[in-house]
C-alpha cells in the first residue's frame, strides 16, 4: 500500500516529476481526496492518495481501505480536523465497494466426471419352446379374472394458508448533529463520535412514538435510545450509549434506525459508519 500525503496545508513544494512513478502503480486500484483546512489564516489543501498493488483484487483493496483507516485513527502527526475528512471519504469508499466483494461468487469447484464402467452382460438365455396343447383334452383354457379397479378418490384440498407478516415500515426522515462536550465549538456532521459527544435527532417529519436508534460496533449491538414522538422541525439531544467505547480506544459505528411493528421492531434506515475515538 502507497500512502501519499500532499501537505500543502504545510506551503511544502508541490510534487514533482519524481511522484509519477508512484501514481504509475495506482492503475489497478486507486483512492483519492483532498484535505481542505488553513495555515496562518489561508485556506490550503492536502491531496491524500492510497495506491494499491497491480493484480490486488476487489477484496484485498477492500481490506486496505480498512487498515488504512485504523491506521489514520491513531497517527499522532495528523490534525483531528485531516483525520475526520480522510476517515469520513475513506468509509464512503468502503461502504460503496463491500456490496460488490459480497455479492460476487466464489468460482465453482470443478467437478471431474466420474469413470465409466463397463460391465460384461452374460448371454442371453434359451428359452424352450412352448407346449402345444394336447388336441384330444377338448377343455377350453380358462384364465383367472382380476377384480375391478374401485373408483378413483377425489383429491383432498389442502388449504395453506400462507403466514403473512406485517407491512414493511417507511424509514423516517431525521437528522442527526453532534457536538463534543469537552472543547468548544458548534454543531456540526457526525464524522467523529467520541465518548463525550452528545446527539442531537431533528425531526425532518412528524416522527411517531415506537423509534429507537440502535448503535452497532462492527455489527455488536452497543446500546440503545429511545426516541420520543416528535413534530416537524423539534430536536432532542441524548448521550451516547455508555457500552459504546467499553473496550476499546477506537473503532467504526453505525446506527440503525427500529420502528415497533407489531410485537417485534424493524430496522428500516441506516446511517454512517461513523468514526469512534475513545
Amino acid at each position: 500500500m502507497i500512502l501519499l500525503f500532499a501537505l500543502l496545508m504545510a506551503a511544502e513544494p508541490a510534487p514533482t516529476a519524481s511522484a509519477e512513478p508512484l501514481i504509475a502503480d495506482c492503475e489497478a486500484h486507486k483512492f483519492e481526496t483532498i484535505v481542505r483546512g488553513t495555515v496562518g489564516g489561508k485556506p490550503r489543501s492536502s491531496k491524500v492518495k492510497i495506491c494499491g498493488k497491480i493484480g490486488q483484487t476487489d477484496a484485498d483493496w477492500l481490506n486496505t481501505l480498512k487498515d488504512a483507516v485504523d491506521k489514520v485513527s491513531v497517527n499522532e502527526g495528523m490534525s483531528a480536523t485531516a483525520k475526520r475528512q480522510v476517515i469520513a471519504a475513506l468509509n464512503v469508499e468502503i461502504a460503496k465497494l463491500s456490496p460488490a466483494v459480497e455479492a460476487s461468487p466464489a468460482p465453482p469447484a470443478a467437478i471431474s466426471p466420474p469413470p465409466a464402467t463397463i460391465v460384461a452382460l452374460p448371454p442371453p438365455a434359451v428359452l424352450p419352446p412352448p407346449r402345444a396343447a394336447s388336441p384330444s383334452a377338448g377343455v377350453p383354457v380358462e384364465y383367472s379374472a382380476l377384480p375391478p379397479l374401485p373408483a378413483p378418490k377425489p383429491a383432498a384440498s389442502i388449504g395453506v394458508a400462507a403466514a403473512a407478516g406485517p407491512p414493511p415500515l417507511p424509514a423516517p426522515r431525521m437528522t442527526f448533529r453532534c457536538i463534543a462536550t469537552d472543547r468548544l465549538g458548534a454543531e456540526g456532521e457526525c464524522d467523529l463520535l467520541e465518548r463525550n459527544t452528545l446527539l442531537t435527532v431533528r425531526a425532518d417529519e412528524d416522527l411517531p412514538g415506537g423509534t429507537s436508534l440502535r448503535f452497532m460496533r462492527r455489527g455488536d449491538d452497543r446500546g440503545e435510545i429511545d426516541l420520543p414522538a416528535l413534530r416537524t422541525g423539534q430536536s432532542r439531544r441524548f448521550s451516547l450509549p455508555p457500552k459504546l467505547c467499553a473496550g476499546v480506544s477506537g473503532s467504526r459505528v453505525q446506527i440503525e434506525v427500529v420502528r415497533a411493528n407489531g410485537k417485534s421492531g424493524q430496522v428500516v434506515d441506516t446511517h454512517g459508519p461513523y468514526e469512534l475515538r475513545c
